[in-house]
């Protein structure tokens, strides 16, 4: 949907399932820590870490498409192609070794963690007069995926045994976005404008914790039986599009711009979708029809930056990849078989051990 009208399409609704299947994953992962010991401080420092990696994955990527070779001395595609190695060297998950493996191991670590500061450091972007540093013009998607899972996240873990808090605090966010839309955060916005965040993060945590609460609905025991489960998912489902319904005349549909509308539209369209999945998957054990999509599930990351790596090493060959192969059903059809491309080399990489977790 073209940023200036109100409105979505599936292609609208990406992001915000990939906010709302991180916050169907955030009770599993706590609950599991917890279950096995951890402490609430070395639970909020994984929270921690991971935001931090994230926010950094993101912003060298939103930063990708204005690097300047000649100010940076390097080219584009080759400084894109080594950020993307150093992030698998860094964020890999190593078999456990030990003696000189676990060594390796270390040294490629601490090589990628080299590589990526000396990659940012020489990084220069812009033309002309306007050359600049890495800079957050926006976050970029892992980066906003990373403010959500820090504030959905911390949320959780205070508020875990009380679902009917984070239900408030799912309606209440919102009310952040119109609170600094009719200026009543004038006072930090100083501060909210150089950090890029408020509005926009408010919106998505919204959208996150709608997914913690869809975890309630499929694992309490108040819902046991098939029928309640459904029925509970249906009414939540409902709850979430009554509130779209009614913030829609406010700011319209809008993803770009995060409005409550879009974020309770998407979170009530990702019950309905899971609901149905959780029906022909769990239910019905309608499995074998998915195992295509498996790799990706898997290593998600690793197949979210595979096509920016092909992408780099097209154009570097001289190549093109878009020219012939844009619009229309051929784009379409180009766009189903890359996916498929990119899932069969996730497949082959995961078994090669290069498996991604932040």
């Amino acid at each position: 949907m073209p940023p200036d009208q109100s409105g979505m399409t599936f292609v609208d609704l990406v992001f915000p399932a990939f906010l709302f299947m991180v916050g169907m994953a955030i009770p599993f992962s706590i609950n599991k820590r917890i279950s096995e010991g951890d402490s609430v401080t070395a639970i909020l420092k994984r929270i921690l870490i991971r935001s931090a990696g994230l926010l950094v994955l993101g912003i060298l990527m939103v930063n990708m498409g204005a690097l300047n070779s000649e100010a940076s001395g390097i080219n584009k595609q080759l400084w894109i192609i080594l950020v993307f190695m150093s992030v698998i060297a860094v964020w890999n998950s190593y078999p456990n070794k030990t003696g000189k493996s676990k060594y390796l191991i270390s040294s490629l670590r601490t090589a990628g963690i080299i590589a990526l500061i000396v990659l940012a450091f020489i990084y220069r972007g812009g033309t002309g007069e306007n050359i600049h540093w890495l800079k957050t013009s926006w976050w970029g998607i892992l980066g906003l995926i990373g403010w959500a899972y820090l504030a959905a996240s911390v949320l959780y873990l205070i508020f875990r045994t009380c679902p009917s808090v984070l239900t408030a605090l799912m309606f209440l966010f919102p009310m952040v976005y119109i609170a600094e839309k009719t200026d009543l955060f004038a006072g930090i916005y100083a501060v909210n404008n150089s950090l890029l965040i408020g509005m926009q993060v408010s919106s998505h945590a919204s959208i996150t914790i709608s997914g913690i609460l869809l975890s309630y609905i499929i694992t309490s025991s108040k819902f046991s039986l098939l029928r309640k489960k459904i029925t509970a998912m249906l009414f939540y489902s409902l709850l979430l599009l009554s509130a779209g319904i009614l913030l829609n005349p406010l700011y319209g549909i809008n993803k770009n711009l995060a409005t409550p509308a879009w974020c309770f539209y998407s979170a009530f369209l990702c019950v309905i979708i899971f609901m149905i999945i959780y029906l022909v998957v769990d239910y019905k054990k309608y499995i074998k029809w998915s195992s295509f999509l498996t790799p990706a599930g898997v290593n998600p990351l690793l197949a979210y930056i595979l096509p920016s790596i092909f992408y780099a090493f097209i154009t570097l060959s001289g190549l093109s990849f878009y020219s012939e192969l844009g619009d229309g059903i051929i784009g379409i059809t180009r766009s189903l078989l890359f996916t498929l491309f990119i899932l069969f080399i996730t497949q082959v990489l995961t078994k090669l051990n290069i498996k991604l977790h932040l």
